[in-house]
């Protein structure tokens, strides 16, 4: 796999620069690497918790291309990159995912070596890379595979210019300092980047990523104590809690831009707990609602709105809260309907409301069942 010298002296004179980077959830990077175990070993005594979680998009949210099933089936592939009307080509070997670009650089390659995220709705590409003075960035490649469109697309987010600054900028969008570490904060459990490598690597979100390390947790079960207590309870005891630690990754409203925030906002329903906490239903539950009330973190995510409409039923059909005047089904696509993202994705809008005029309009989708 060939590459280009001056990639590896990327060149970063507007950009914070550093050495050495540490990361994951910013509760967890006070514990030192040897406090972790993997989620391998907490799974030998929470069997019916494993089964569940090699499920969930959270068990698969990390990958070295050259062990992906989807990096090897792009080998061939081609992508026409519809703002600078060139074609991207992909090539896989031993040491994972490449792609040239031949109108530009001929045979010559680029590694893409790292996968984030489950594929639920996609998977994306990243290479770490030297830069000049010292340190590491990220390069997020600028086709990403979307499921939605059952193949590549232009990645979200990355610049409209047809040519780019920097050679490097052919193959993607840099990122570096803590544009790098979020991002791959939100996909590891724990990871650290030395010499332009991860160390330390606990791929996915595991279960120290949301319980913290097991170490000790383990050692004490093992000689029949009570140790720390590592539950949800524990950690979140409100609801607000529990939303602002899915809210590091899934997004807070104080990550988003004021005009994201409103309801004409199409960018919100991506980020289901800023959207979530627009609405009545969780202002008013006095903390009865949070992520887990709908959605097992351990778990795929259901598909089932019947199950759902279940849970809104639970509260709206009580004497504090009256039925809808509407339908006593149905309740998901009229409160919480999927919207569609940029063309290559759809969400559902979690600011629960009765919808107007202003809200974006939804995917269609089929009438769920109805409920008895």
């Amino acid at each position: 796999m060939l590459l280009f010298g001056v990639w590896w002296g990327y060149s970063l004179s507007r950009q914070n620069r550093s050495g050495v980077l540490s990361a994951s959830a910013p509760e967890l990077s006070s514990y030192s690497s040897d406090e972790f175990v993997g989620s391998a070993a907490c799974l030998q005594c929470h069997r019916e918790v494993a089964a569940a979680y090699e499920t969930s998009g959270h068990a698969h949210t990390f990958h070295l291309t050259a062990e992906l099933d989807l990096a090897r089936q792009l080998a061939g592939v081609e992508f026409a990159d519809p703002r600078r009307r060139r074609n991207l080509r992909y090539h896989f070997d031993r040491e994972g995912l490449a792609v040239s670009l031949p109108a530009v650089f001929g045979e010559e390659q680029f590694p893409l070596t790292y996968a984030l995220g489950s594929g639920t709705h996609a998977v994306s590409f990243l290479t770490l890379l030297p830069h000049r003075e010292g340190g590491t960035v990220g390069l997020e490649h600028r086709a990403t595979h979307y499921n939605q469109l059952h193949g590549l697309g232009l990645t979200v987010g990355h610049p409209d210019r047809s040519e780019p600054v920097e050679e490097v900028e052919h193959f993607g969008r840099v990122l570096d300092g803590k544009k790098l570490t979020d991002c791959l904060g939100c996909h590891t459990t724990r990871f650290a980047i030395e010499d332009h490598q991860l160390t330390g690597l606990i791929p996915h979100v595991g279960c120290e990523r949301c319980h913290g390390p097991g170490r000790d947790h383990i050692a004490a079960k093992r000689a029949g104590l009570e140790g720390p207590d590592i539950s949800s309870a524990h950690r979140w005891p409100t609801a607000l809690d529990e939303l602002r630690a899915c809210g590091e990754c899934h997004r807070l409203p104080e990550s988003l831009k004021p005009s994201e925030l409103v309801r004409s906002s199409r960018i919100l329903p991506r980020f289901q707990p800023a959207g979530l906490m627009q609405s009545r239903c969780f202002l008013e539950s006095e903390g009865a609602l949070r992520c887990t009330t709908c959605h097992d973190p351990h778990a795929k995510v259901s598909s089932d709105a019947a199950y759902y409409e279940s849970i809104c039923l639970n509260c709206h059909r009580s004497q504090s809260a009256p039925d809808c005047p509407q339908s006593r089904s149905d309740c998901i696509n009229c409160h919480m309907p999927k919207v569609a993202f940029e063309g290559v994705a759809a969400f559902h809008d979690h600011w629960i409301r009765v919808r107007n005029d202003e809200d974006p309009a939804p995917v269609p989708s089929e009438p769920s069942p109805a409920l008895p």
